[in-house]
């Protein structure tokens, strides 16, 4: 656990003792039915909670049949839990009174807190002050509690306080918006799946999300977390639990709201311009292992997929799909959902071909996707049909099923759950339903697969989205376990760490020449190039004698981060007469259109002519740190939106899975008679630049290498342009 293993006296805190205590008291609690008090004292009787339960407010002798006291000091037992719903500034006088009667843990449901401005801010550090203290956790304030449904508890108001109540399941939520976090759970309900603990953050004062997750891990009872986050001040410990959970084989299931906006960045580099924080939390979400939710149908779909993989502890991350079923429609628009899952669509082994075909009517189709026909099982009996089933799944091309029943009738998608279900011992391989007969009309069949952990899904595209992200978490799982510190920062900051020297917080985007200087101390190659002073430019044609043309010239002004925009650059260049024009030519159009910028001088460089153009960069993302990009390069870098990135620090394998991202990856593969390009080359830079942003973080703002171009196999990668933009002194954060 993180912040929830502190303790009270001598007595160890865990998070069941906090969320199973054996006495509540209700500060606040009312007749009204629209008070919060009401709801939870309400709710706890509703629900038949076994515990002790001690209503507290001095204008009632008594509510909804139990005994009122005017004040928790008047309880005359012990009280483990301690419901707060009083206005926020009778809340530090309750918390005293529960740091006196050594409460272990407290729920504030008021409002008024820090989202209301400075005042509520403070109130808000004097509650927090008074639990440090007394060694109370805290969820809250400004939150609608929490439900834990085996034990029957229920500190909540509103959404989780009322009807429909939750079973009882294996699956806990943790939610930083109480009723958006809710409406997932009953989207989980309506499938029959059942939830262990519900907690809504609300201000996260004490215990956050990260806190709650981290160590619902922990919890024996609970197989799946899902969450719904989104302020998230340390994206970094989020990945950190990520990482945990894959390791332990519990799928967190994660919806990031607020993911839209990229923040304040300088944006002075084609980096900057590049990265959505939508990409940087999807790229976060990769290397930590987390499934990601951005549909409200996902919830239910991915915890049934998940929980079939309980039923194969062996499962590899294989993502060869087959299809089984009598709808041809069904089976094409899967197959177009899997493509874009991520899944391949499986050939089948000749023998399988054989097998298959003994088992169809001549217009039956023995290939992947498989085609019964209608009324197949009716027809060819029961025993065929689980034939069918056996000789796909022993395919050693197949890596998981999806059956169509699509619209069978009531009668037909019950006889094959049945099939199924007396197959289930012997299914080694993940199975999907697809079944468009409403729940209602199925009802026994989707209860006979429910039992045995088989997901029946309404349509196809959804069931190739589940598995899909089966295959991902599983592989995942297996990256993890080759490699369990890759992704990981290193403790020195990585070899690729630049002198202090060369990099300070002074909010100052760094000319070219500093830039590749930089550059060559971490390892990243640059062209021959000589810098031509602004005061020595009629000198340039001997200054520049030991390079070979043609020529790159350009500009040096920290000024001007994109020089070509200004005319500020000239490629191709010969030696000679035409040089010394294209360096007059530049220093004049910078006079023209920047005429207030600072001009350093002209840098002359070798051209690079064999190479293909990437983009290499870093932004430092609010929240997460230094991020790492890769994509297209050239001027029309951001136009060409060809783009990934990871959360830095990377290692090899991280970097040559970036570049296998790229739509123009066949390109540096070699396709159509081209070379293959040096990749090696490529992940070499990502991770040298990787390491140098992590050791930097906090002061290096943005970096960017563009073009980086890429020669053939065995020649290298060249920097032929580079910015670096560091933070100001104020901003530094990380």
């Amino acid at each position: 656990m993180t912040r929830t293993d502190r303790t009270a006296g001598d007595t160890p805190i865990t998070l069941s003792s906090l969320l199973s205590p054996r006495s509540i008291a209700i500060v606040g609690a009312s007749d009204d039915p629209a008070r919060p008090g009401h709801e939870t004292l309400k709710a706890l009787i509703a629900m038949g909670y076994q515990g002790a339960v001690y209503p507290i407010n001095p204008k009632y002798p008594e509510l909804l049949g139990k005994p009122c006291f005017p004040s928790l000091d008047a309880v005359p037992d012990p009280v483990d839990l301690v419901v707060i719903a009083v206005p926020a500034a009778a809340v530090p006088g309750v918390m005293e009174q529960a740091a006196r009667r050594q409460v272990r843990m407290a729920v504030v449901m008021s409002g008024g807190f820090r989202e209301t401005g400075d005042a509520g801010a403070a109130l808000q550090d004097q509650v927090v002050a008074i639990a440090r203290a007394a060694g109370i956790r805290l969820i809250g304030p400004n939150c609608l509690g929490f439900a834990n449904i085996p034990d029957r508890v229920c500190a909540a108001f509103g959404s989780i306080s009322r009807v429909p109540r939750l079973e009882a399941g294996t699956v806990s939520l943790v939610t930083q918006s109480g009723g958006f976090g809710y409406s997932l759970a009953l989207a989980c309900a309506e499938e029959s799946i059942g939830f262990r603990y519900v907690i809504a953050t609300g201000n996260e004062a004490d215990l956050g999300c990260v806190d709650l997750i981290d160590a619902l891990l922990d919890d024996p009872g609970t197989e799946i977390v899902m969450t719904y986050l989104e302020g998230l001040p340390d994206a970094r410990a989020l990945m950190q639990v990520g990482r945990k959970a894959l390791a332990l084989g519990k799928p967190l299931l994660v919806w990031k709201g607020g993911v839209t906006e990229q923040g304040a960045r300088a944006a002075a580099t084609h980096t900057g311009s590049i990265v959505g924080r939508a990409d940087v939390y999807r790229a976060l979400f990769r290397q930590a292992g987390i499934v990601e939710l951005n549909e409200m149908s996902d919830a239910p779909d991915l915890v049934k997929a998940f929980q079939c993989h309980a039923r194969y502890p062996g499962m590899g991350s294989g993502r060869r799909a087959a299809v089984i079923g009598g709808s041809g429609g069904s089976a094409i628009v899967f197959c177009d959902a899997a493509s874009q899952a991520g899944l391949a669509f499986a050939e089948f082994q000749p023998a399988t071909v054989d097998r298959v075909a003994a088992l169809l009517p001549p217009i039956g189709s023995p290939t992947n996707p498989v085609d019964l026909t209608a009324g197949y099982i009716g027809i060819r009996g029961p025993k065929a049909y689980a034939d069918v089933i056996r000789a796909v799944l022993d395919d050693p091309g197949v890596d998981t099923l999806c059956l169509n029943f699509a619209s069978s009738s009531p009668a037909g998608t019950v006889a094959g759950a049945k099939f199924l279900v007396d197959m289930a011992g012997d299914l080694r391989k993940p199975v999907f339903v697809f079944s468009s007969m409403h729940k209602s009309l199925a009802l026994e069949a989707h209860t006979m697969l429910r039992d045995i952990r088989l997901p029946v899904l309404p349509s196809p595209v959804r069931v190739a989205k589940a598995m899909g992200a089966l295959a991902t978490w599983a592989a995942a799982r297996e990256a993890a376990a080759r490699a369990p510190t890759a992704g990981q920062a290193p403790a020195d900051g990585g070899a690729a760490a630049a002198p202090a020297s060369l990099l300070q917080a002074d909010g100052r985007a760094l000319d070219e020449v500093f830039s590749k200087a930089l550059l060559r101390s971490i390892g990243v190659r640059t062209p021959g190039e000589v810098m031509v002073p602004a005061d020595a430019l009629a000198d340039a044609l001997r200054l520049v004698q030991d390079i070979d043309g043609p020529y790159a010239v350009k500009i040096v002004s920290s000024d001007i981060p994109h020089k070509s925009d200004i005319g500020g650059v000239r490629l191709s260049v010969p030696a000679g007469a035409p040089l010394q024009a294209a360096i007059d030519g530049v220093v004049a159009a910078c006079r023209e259109h920047a005429p207030t910028a600072r001009l350093q001088g002209v840098l002359v460089s070798e051209m690079v002519t064999d190479g293909f153009e990437l983009l290499v960069g870093v932004v430092d993302e609010p929240a997460v740190g230094p991020v790492i990009v890769l994509g297209q390069g050239g001027v029309f870098a951001e136009a060409m939106g060809d783009s990934t990135c990871r959360v830095a620090p990377i290692d090899a394998a991280e970097a040559r899975s970036m570049i296998d991202e790229l739509r123009c990856a066949p390109i540096l593969r070699g396709t159509r008679g081209l070379p293959a390009l040096d990749i090696d080359a490529v992940v070499e830079v990502l991770v040298n630049v990787s390491a140098f942003a992590w050791a930097h973080h906090g002061v290096l703002a943005e970096l960017d290498i563009n073009p980086l171009f890429v020669r053939p196999a065995g020649c290298g990668a060249v920097a032929a342009d580079a910015l670096v933009v560091t933070h100001a002194p104020a901003q530094s954060s990380h």
